[in-house]
């Protein structure tokens, strides 16, 4: 069956609701998305009114469907946002929205089908590797959650494993980190991957990481400690941002011997790229490889940060077009 189009494409996360629209495909397999709008995810009650509105700001008569990729998992009929209160019947939604078509897929699967489409200028190596084609790959970041997808090859095109990694039980391997585990495990039932390396992650750390120092610094966001932690190197701030680093590699290296990712590992979320520098100057390589035996299957696979900002779009495009 051939794509009609337009059609819409978004990718919804706890904090922003980003959507476009997809009018075409060019020659050379890119996707031309236009018209595209971000909106506070807040500001909605729901995803039916998050489309509608941007149905609405659009004003396009003529839309052939939609494929909206969203925070969290996607099994079944009944679905529910990871970061965002909003739960929701998928064939509800499909009838709400009234078009012929549509398609919902977790976050991190429209980040790993947009992975063949990405350009190459868009990648920033942190590893060379082994350039080797159609062996797996692994699609991860932070950033309003943890974010995680696999992706195979097989029969000729690139098939996508949805996952929640992001919430497997955070390992520790030095003291440092298990002070900070113990510290996380006073506030929450559960210390996962997501609840250090995600934005709200950022701000834990940090917290715990001043308690174990028992500094007394008051907590800071986000953004206020990606900030010192770039402007100032003996602040608490660059110790979290460091640690940050440096941890995520570790567990990087992890969700790569469990996907069995020796194609490339390429890291997204939104994060990363404000403090990509300080990312390429710290020890994430080194912690990502330091496996043991298995060092030299990891120092084999390529390693990317993903600077293109309409990855979830492009890969939504891409699922859809695919369907």
């Amino acid at each position: 069956m051939t794509t009609e189009y337009p059609y819409i494409v978004a990718d919804i996360g706890g904090t922003n609701a980003r959507f476009g629209l997809v009018s075409s495909r060019s020659a050379n397999s890119n996707y031309n998305i236009e018209a595209q709008l971000t909106f506070p995810s807040g500001d909605f009650q729901n995803i039916d009114d998050a489309t509608f509105h941007y149905m609405n700001e659009i004003s396009e008569s003529k839309l052939s469907g939609a494929c909206l990729a969203i925070a969290g998992p996607v099994n079944g009929d009944k679905i529910r946002l990871t970061n965002l209160d909003w739960d929701f019947s998928r064939s509800a939604v499909e009838k709400s929205l009234n078009l012929n078509h549509l398609k919902i897929i977790n976050d991190f699967a429209a980040h790993a089908f947009a992975t063949p489409f990405v350009d190459k200028k868009s990648l920033i190596n942190l590893n060379p590797g082994v350039d080797s084609e159609n062996l797996p790959l692994a699609v991860l970041g932070p950033g309003t959650g943890f974010g995680m997808a696999g992706l195979i090859f097989s029969q000729g095109k690139w098939n996508v494993l949805p996952t929640e990694g992001g919430h497997i039980t955070l390992a520790s391997k030095n003291p440092l980190q298990s002070e900070i585990v113990s510290q996380l495990n006073k506030e929450f039932d559960h210390v996962s991957v997501e609840t250090v390396f995600s934005g709200p992650g950022l701000a834990n750390l940090y917290r715990a990481l001043t308690a174990v120092e028992d500094n007394g610094m008051d907590p800071l966001t986000a953004p206020d400690i990606v900030r010192l932690a770039l402007t100032d190197s003996s602040s608490a701030s660059y110790r979290t941002l460091l640690l940050f680093c440096n941890w995520l590699g570790q567990v990087t290296g992890d969700l790569a011997l469990t996907l069995g990712a020796n194609g490339g590992v390429y890291l997204g979320g939104g994060i990363l790229m404000r403090f990509s520098d300080f990312l390429q100057s710290s020890d994430f390589m080194k912690e990502f490889v330091n496996k043991g035996q298995l060092r030299t299957i990891l120092e084999d696979i390529p390693v990317n940060l993903v600077t293109e900002g309409n990855s979830a779009l492009l890969g939504a495009a891409a699922y859809f077009d695919q369907q």
